[in-house]
């Protein structure tokens, strides 16, 4: 458990998250800063896209690793009631949207709009732009990407600001029976320091 104590002259005091306005203001906060996420194996990710249409749905953000893999990232507040159970069956409905898909369905039909809109003109080149350390591979890229894609090999992240029991038991038992999938169930909270 994470805590901030602050001292305001004469005594310290725990400090009480303050919260998320909204959704969309949790949405940008991660679409902005995904290496905030405490992702298991801490890879880099790269947000490809907002908003994306999956199926006729919106996917919060779809991103990815520089593996190749796709990530696919859901983000509710838990007073919005999607944030139990509903929330897992909408991720994987996009997951089943992905699986089977080829890379260039992928890049220009769904992707294509975003890509653009990042100035770029593929996923390589997206996740190249991104990298720091100067070790992204190409061709290791694009093999990675159509194996994600062919095999259903995602890395599917849940964002809340408040995780219920039940949805923690759900995903724990998803991510022990379902060898293909990294689930990633975050927690985030806000806080007010000073105004900042």
């Amino acid at each position: 458990m994470t805590a901030i104590w602050r001292n305001d002259g004469a005594d310290w005091r725990l400090l009480a998250p303050s919260g998320f306005p909204d959704e969309h203001t949790l949405h940008g906060l991660v679409a902005d800063a995904p290496q905030i996420l405490p992702l298991a194996g801490s890879p880099r990710l790269t947000v490809v896209g907002r908003e994306v249409v999956l199926g006729g749905n919106y996917a919060d953000l779809l991103a990815v690793e520089p593996s190749g893999r796709l990530v696919v990232v859901e983000i509710k507040l838990a007073r919005n009631a999607e944030a139990r159970r509903a929330v897992v069956a909408q991720i994987l409905t996009y997951a089943a949207f992905l699986r089977g898909l080829d890379p260039p369905t992928l890049e220009r039909q769904i992707l294509g709009p975003h890509l653009r809109k990042l100035g770029h003109d593929g996923l390589a080149a997206a996740v190249a732009a991104d990298d720091q350390e100067g070790s992204f591979d190409a061709a290791v890229f694009d093999e990675g990407l159509a194996a994600s894609l062919a095999e259903g090999r995602f890395r599917l992240v849940l964002v809340l600001d408040e995780a219920p029991e039940e949805l923690v038991r759900l995903v724990g038992y998803l991510e022990s029976v379902a060898e293909r999938l990294v689930i990633d169930l975050v927690t985030v909270a806000a806080y007010d320091i000073g105004g900042s």
